[in-house]
């Protein structure tokens, strides 16, 4: 498909599915989550927060608190509307799979339907899992809490440590869990909504009855889904280390050549050349996450075939897609009438 011909304008447009469904920052990419175990003044850690509620500093922002609301606001407006694409954009990367070509705006006016069904359940179940991680978390810490294991932690200690352990295990077991439903769901969800023209309560009932036919095989398919992820992120997180490193020196070298430029030519350091920068270095990065998106094109292609290939002998609408029948071949024409054989005649019917 991406080789047999080679087609950029095929990869041009896969790149921009790829960053808009996070496929090309999903490998190799560390957790966002800071360290919270570095601060080694034992109960002094939360000093810095209480300052920052107490001290006339916070009073002087209220005024602000308006803006700040309205921020975060359209930071979450954004934020739905990037799930809401990557939903949408979920069932154009399987059209294009399937068919072997890529139409953006046409895939957009062709699936955004069943791509609102889909994002109402990733909200859905993205609510649900932050509600159950927190209750499963927040649960035991809480009962510790009022029971006053934290008060006398040396007291407690192996009851802290062995629930501790105990917690992050539950907690493990359960992030596991939901990681594997979502990922059912973008794997087989999305295809037999796109082919069945369903919501997603009768799309998990019709893979459920599925699934609970080989239920082996789609363990199996499973593990090896992350397995190949693990590898598959250790390449890519190579390659992209790579690519941003031969990309920031011609990066640095112009901004460099810009800020000489502009020293030599008396430019002010204001507020207008201060967001003129910031747009620049919003393009940069925009370019930047463009070509890492172009780099993973193979490995969108390669994990979304994976999918179909293990599905589609299992589900007939997809398989009838990816497998058609072979044409019938054109009947024969008719034999011409074979004339009769003459008898044969004995040996001792001749004179010797």
């Amino acid at each position: 498909m991406l080789f047999r011909p080679f087609r950029p304008s095929l990869w041009a447009r896969l790149a921009v599915v790829a960053l808009i469904t996070g496929e090309a920052g999903s490998v190799g990419g560390g957790s966002s989550i800071p360290n919270l175990n570095n601060n080694r003044g034992g109960g002094d850690q939360l000093a810095p927060a209480a300052r920052l509620f107490s001290e006339p500093g916070w009073e002087q922002m209220q005024p602000y608190a308006g803006w700040i609301a309205l921020g975060l606001a359209v930071g979450l407006a954004v934020l739905l509307l990037w799930i809401y694409s990557d939903c949408v954009y979920r069932f154009i990367l399987l059209d294009a799979v399937v068919s072997g070509q890529c139409r953006l705006r046409e895939g957009w006016r062709r699936w955004r339907e069943a791509g609102r069904r889909y994002f109402v359940w990733v909200v859905g179940f993205g609510f649900t899992s932050f509600a159950a991680v927190g209750v499963v978390a927040g649960i035991p810490v809480l009962l510790a809490y009022r029971a006053r294991w934290f008060e006398k932690p040396e007291e407690n200690l192996g009851a802290l440590i062995g629930g501790g352990i105990l917690l992050a295990l539950l907690v493990i077991a359960l992030v596991a869990a939901l990681a594997i439903i979502d990922m059912l769901g973008r794997d087989f969800l999305v295809p037999v909504m796109a082919f069945e023209h369903v919501g997603v309560r009768e799309g998990w009932e019709r893979l459920l009855a599925m699934m609970g036919r080989e239920k082996s095989a789609y363990a199996v398919y499973v593990l090896m889904k992350i397995v190949l992820a693990i590898g598959s992120g250790i390449i890519f997180a190579i390659i992209n280390l790579i690519v941003i490193l031969v990309l920031l020196i011609p990066l640095g070298l112009l901004g460099l050549a810009a800020y000489f430029i502009g020293s030599g030519l008396g430019i002010a350091w204001d507020l207008s050349t201060e967001l003129l920068l910031g747009a620049f270095a919003l393009l940069a990065l925009a370019g930047i996450l463009y070509v890492m998106g172009f780099v993973y094109v193979p490995g969108l292609v390669f994990f979304q075939s994976y999918t179909l290939e293990f599905f589609a002998p299992r589900y007939g609408p997809l398989g009838s897609k990816m497998f058609p029948p072979s044409p019938a071949l054109p009947p024969l024409p008719p034999r011409e009438p074979v004339p009769p054989v003459a008898p044969l005649v004995p040996r001792d019917a001749f004179p010797s």
